[in-house]
């Protein structure tokens, strides 16, 4: 019996439940990983496990990936974590039929894709660059184009960039709130960014350069306007000006912008941040500011509004989110991997061990023991998951709506990020960041 059946044998004894098309379609596209740290090993094969869970078939045969599987709207798909499905699914073998037509759901569902903001046109081109399918990219260009045009005049804001609600980057009751945030404005870049790439593979010049200068204004206007001292602030919009979209029930009435949260690292994700700002790393291993034992908390623990009360189980006030989590760790290893470790404040080690204490995040113990287990938001000190916890204690019909949430990614960070495999076509370049501590490999890419 080889890894994956392994691994699969015992996730499927934990569920009480047998899924052999998931097995099947594990050992046909999963890579092989194996590693001395068996907290990673393993839980690299349950984020597999759980994701396969996750592709669905529409109502016209048609595939798509999911978000949620205990509740009412398990088989409709969710735009807000569509950048960490595509992300994920580069990595399987022979699956570009499902990512295709994940990918043409959301072109043709082009209102329910703004429903959150996020990065699809940049993972459109990021998968269709790993796997060969650039001519895919290419033959869609203009659906995606007509996606952005309305994603970006929807939020520009009378300042130049971007504006955008917390709720809707699927971050509510964050402290900052409202603004000028680094999530959307990163965002908007990134898509541009993206139709610029598919556009030059096209030898399409002018609508190449178009992108690529609109992209580089917006950077220049991210690191002048949303960069202050030495981190990504959310900025607030002119006093003139009106936010659309703002839902009472999920807003800060009390938001502050002094506030450094996880999303201040999301420049770095898309390359926006340069190498002076690499400073903002220094607040990553900050045990007062993101650095908690069970992973990195979205706002900075020493400011006076963290975990501010609010009668709600999905704050972003604190709490750590595996969805969070994933841009952050995607976003240092690419910093390692452009400026080097030298003269800055993180290394290898300190993107090893975020990943190490990612995987120990991702256990739930009861009664029964402990076992693997992602699902909404953390306890930063306890490793408890809040939403969960939250609806057990009022006695919720939902209360076990967050099982295998497919939020976040993993696989991506041990194959992209660890392993530091990085697939353009059929080429395929390494830059490991394992450290001294970390012996791994990997078969069948």
């Amino acid at each position: 019996m080889n890894i994956i059946s392994e691994y699969l044998n015992k996730f499927q004894e934990l569920d009480g439940e047998k899924f052999p098309q998931i097995e099947k379609f594990l050992l046909d596209n999963l890579p092989e990983f194996s590693c001395n740290d068996k907290d990673l090993e393993e839980i690299y094969y349950f984020r597999a496990y759980t994701f396969s869970k996750h592709i669905k078939k529409d109502n016209n045969g048609k595939y798509v990936i999911t978000e949620w599987l205990n509740v009412p709207w398990e088989n409709l798909p969710i735009s807000c974590a569509v950048g960490h499905h595509l992300a994920e699914l580069k990595w399987f073998r022979n699956a570009s039929n499902i990512a295709k037509d994940y990918i043409d759901y959301w072109c043709e569902n082009q209102e329910s894709l703004l429903v959150y903001n996020n990065w699809f046109v940049y993972a459109v081109w990021d998968y269709c660059l790993a796997t060969d399918n650039m001519d895919f990219a290419l033959s869609r260009v203009d659906k995606l184009e007509q996606y952005f045009i309305q994603f970006e005049s929807r939020h520009k804001s009378k300042l130049g960039i971007y504006k955008g609600v917390d709720n809707y980057d699927g971050m509510e009751l964050s402290i900052s709130g409202f603004g000028l945030r680094p999530t959307i404005n990163s965002y908007v870049y990134a898509n541009a960014y993206g139709l610029y790439k598919i556009y030059e593979y096209g030898n399409n010049r002018q609508k190449a350069e178009e992108y690529k200068l609109f992209a580089q204004n917006l950077k220049n206007k991210i690191n002048t306007d949303l960069f202050k001292d030495d981190f990504y602030y959310n900025q607030p919009i002119a006093m003139w000006e009106e936010m659309p979209r703002l839902l009472p029930r999920f807003s800060n009435p009390r938001q502050d912008y002094g506030v450094k949260e996880l999303i201040g690292y999301v420049p770095f994700y898309f390359g926006i941040a340069q190498k002076e700002h690499t400073i903002a790393w220094k607040y990553f291993t900050d045990k007062m500011v993101f650095s908690a034992p069970y992973g990195l908390t979205t706002a900075d623990m020493s400011h006076e509004k963290f975990n501010f009360e609010f009668p709600h189980m999905c704050l972003w006030n604190g709490p750590v989110w595996p969805y969070a989590t994933s841009q952050t760790l995607t976003a240092l290893a690419k910093t390692l991997k452009t400026f080097g470790e030298q003269e800055l404040p993180v290394d290898k080690k300190d993107f090893c061990s975020a990943l190490k204490t990612y995987a120990k995040s991702q256990h739930l113990t009861d009664e029964n023991g402990t076992r693997p287990w992602i699902d909404e938001n953390l306890d930063g000190n306890s490793g408890e998951w809040i939403a969960r916890k939250w609806m057990y204690n009022r006695g919720r019909n939902d209360k076990d709506r967050g099982k295998d949430y497919n939020h976040s990614t993993f696989i991506d960070l041990i194959l992209g990020g660890l392993c530091g495999i990085e697939k353009q076509g059929k080429a395929t370049i390494c830059n490991s960041l394992a450290d001294e501590s970390i012996v791994c490999s990997v078969k069948n890419v």
